[in-house]
């Protein structure tokens, strides 16, 4: 606790290496990260089947595709293929003659580009709305600056270095990442609350204070990633598994976020206050 200044020399690399991850990615594809076909149009196919793939034999036969190996809890694998290929006909032509499957068990879904560009431009919206409407509410229940401030601080270095690590796993941009993102705010937001909270609001010495925010905080972290822990593990859902994985990348950094960063800024202000006094 006596460290916490050296500490916060942690989350602060952390944010500063997510932003050369995020520039880099901005100046070389012209975004923080790579999108899905739902962001900037194409063809999703998921095929189902008990067969063994070899998924680089897949990716080889499509380059320029986004091919990832999908394994469900009953032993069956899902083969998802992404494409801005629009020719849904020719690429199951293709699969045929690498792996055995069921058109029953095939699905398709068809994004046109001028569709994905919509959605790319509402889910930015979103996001902004989502940290404009947070600010406000941070705002009206502490009224102080420094620790509204760190509040959003934190959730925004959340976010930042939650879609660097994103980035550097090969992962993209979807509706459902959009979604776990938004969510992760609501969840940083619960831990940065609390603590500031508890710094405010109770009678105490101000290490008892942190020390007991953080009790039962990193409790409500813990038992959320076990329950995405099992999602992701248990999970035949692609969708539930890209949402639990990006929370719980999220979650783990907003320990550091919280814990070090937001407790170290709030507790430079509160001894400030005092000494002043």
């Amino acid at each position: 606790m006596d460290n916490y200044k050296l500490l916060m020399s942690i989350p602060i690399s952390i944010l500063l290496f997510s932003l050369v991850i995020i520039s880099n990615n901005y100046l070389t594809i012209g975004s923080l990260m790579e999108r899905d076909v739902e962001l900037t149009g194409g063809l999703s196919i998921t095929i189902t089947t008990n067969e063994n793939i070899d998924i680089n034999r897949i990716q080889r036969e499509f380059p320029d595709a986004y091919v990832r190996l999908a394994t469900g809890y009953g032993g069956g694998n899902s083969l998802i293929i992404q494409t801005k290929e629009m020719d849904e006909k020719n690429i199951l032509q293709k699969l045929n003659g690498l792996i055995e499957f069921d058109e029953k068990n095939v699905e398709i879904g068809k994004t046109e580009p001028v569709i994905g560009a919509i959605f790319w431009k509402q889910a930015r919206v979103a996001i902004i709305l989502a940290f404009l409407f947070m600010a406000i509410v941070i705002f009206v229940l502490f009224h102080s600056p420094v620790p509204c401030s760190a509040v959003i601080f934190a959730a925004a270095s959340d976010i930042i270095s939650t879609i660097a690590i994103m980035s550097l796993f090969g992962m993209k941009l979807s509706l459902p990442v959009f979604a776990a993102l938004l969510m992760l705010i609501g969840y940083s937001i619960d831990t940065d609350i609390l603590l500031t909270s508890r710094l405010l609001k109770r009678v105490g010495e101000l290490k008892e204070k942190i020390i007991s925010a953080f009790k039962t905080g990193i409790t409500m972290s813990i038992t959320s990633m076990a329950a995405l822990i099992s999602i992701y593990l248990f999970s035949e859902g692609t969708i539930l598994q890209q949402i639990s994985i990006v929370l719980i990348i999220g979650l783990s950094i907003d320990v550091i976020n919280t814990w070090i960063m937001n407790a170290g800024i709030l507790r430079l202000w509160l001894e400030r206050k005092q000494r002043i006094r």
